[in-house]
């Protein structure tokens, strides 16, 4: 009941629904018109949009950080005021409580990355790449966020703060798209991929190409599919959602919290 409580509280929320799925899904429909009507933009691959499907796969993973505050806002406004008392006064184990929160904020970032990236391919043609690397990715980018926002809850008593600093480390990771520094002409692994969304977009790419290949600014083609580079990146994000998730239980037990 506690876990359906705040899953169909997320979910009815129209921040949520602003934030998390109209809000990407514009901006990767702009993205990609605007590509479209570029001269190397608009390259239609059996079938597939290449502009949507780079837009689509970046974007939908940066914005699994607005989904991943959704467990920021319950944490503060519910553990961090008077309203704790009155949860730990319940019979009902206090860590429940808490638990519930952040698995319902989990499974409602997948589920609204999932939706962007559905618009995306049946409306803008992207590629959805391998099935089961992206489902890897965003269950484990899933995890990374909601547990990077509970992380910065315990180290940080104002929640405008943590909302500042999840959001310039979001849009931090923007900044190597203008410095080129994502081209996977670079090698198995670039500076670049060893940021959280470009190891979780580099996976999903890499499993199934139709990665955008420019030379001299000049599109040639897309990139065939390579597992052992989208394994690489899985596994980078991976062992970033680890040290996380040990970093919550180290601060977690230290603080009782």
């Amino acid at each position: 009941m506690i876990m359906k409580h705040y899953l169909m509280r997320s979910i009815k929320d129209p921040l949520n629904l602003i934030m998390c799925i109209i809000f990407p899904s514009v901006m990767i429909t702009i993205f990609t018109v605007a590509g479209n009507n570029a001269t190397d933009g608009g390259r239609i691959i059996n079938g597939f949009n290449v502009g949507a499907t780079d837009n689509a796969t970046f974007n939908a993973i940066f914005f699994m950080f607005f989904s991943g505050m959704i467990v920021t806002d319950y944490l503060y406004s519910e553990f961090r005021t008077d309203l704790r008392w009155r949860l730990m006064a319940t019979p009902i184990r206090f860590s429940k409580f808490v638990t519930s929160a952040i698995v319902a904020s989990m499974i409602v970032t997948i589920i609204n990355t999932i939706i962007v990236l559905v618009f995306s391919r049946f409306v803008l043609d992207a590629y959805l790449h391998n099935i089961f690397i992206t489902s890897a990715v965003l269950l484990t980018m899933g995890i990374f966020v909601t547990l990077f926002g509970v992380l910065c809850f315990m180290l940080i008593p104002n929640k405008g703060t943590t909302t500042a600093i999840i959001m310039a480390f979001a849009f931090l990771q923007l900044l190597p798209l203008q410095f080129n520094m994502i081209d996977p002409t670079r090698g198995v692994i670039g500076v670049a991929n060893f940021l959280p969304v470009y190891a979780a977009g580099g996976a999903m790419m890499y499993s199934g190409g139709m990665w955008a290949q420019f030379v001299d600014g000049n599109f040639v083609g897309v990139f065939d599919a390579d597992m052992t580079r989208a394994l690489i990146h899985l596994g980078i994000l991976v062992g970033y959602t680890v040290i996380v998730a040990i970093a919550v239980a180290i601060v977690g037990r230290t603080r009782k919290i």
